[in-house]
């Protein structure tokens, strides 16, 4: 391999960036409303948690209501089983470090 293609780019790019991920784990296919979601990722500002949410819809990851409630969609839901593969995958390999 020369060199990553844009599709690795693209994910790599989602992964590097916590918030991405944490805004990702904490959602599912039924919509959560912006506070709760902004409870739950302890940490983000409120104008940050916009931010990454606008991203996350424009890649068609969320799907938001006018009334500021936002899920998962189909791709969404792939990418977080993702998520959780690389976190499984990271658990085993610490624990075969110790």
């Amino acid at each position: 391999m020369r060199d990553l293609n844009i599709g690795t780019k693209v994910g790599l790019a989602l992964l590097t960036d916590k918030w991405n991920a944490l805004t990702i784990c904490n959602l599912t296919t039924t919509s959560a409303g912006f506070m709760g979601l902004r409870q739950q990722v302890r940490g983000i500002s409120t104008l940050k948690l916009l931010t990454v949410l606008a991203k996350l819809e424009q890649l068609d990851l969320v799907v938001s209501t006018p009334d500021y409630t936002y899920a998962l969609t189909p791709a969404g839901e792939q990418f977080q089983q993702s998520l959780m593969m690389l976190e499984a995958w990271g658990d085993q390999v610490i624990t075969a470090m110790q």
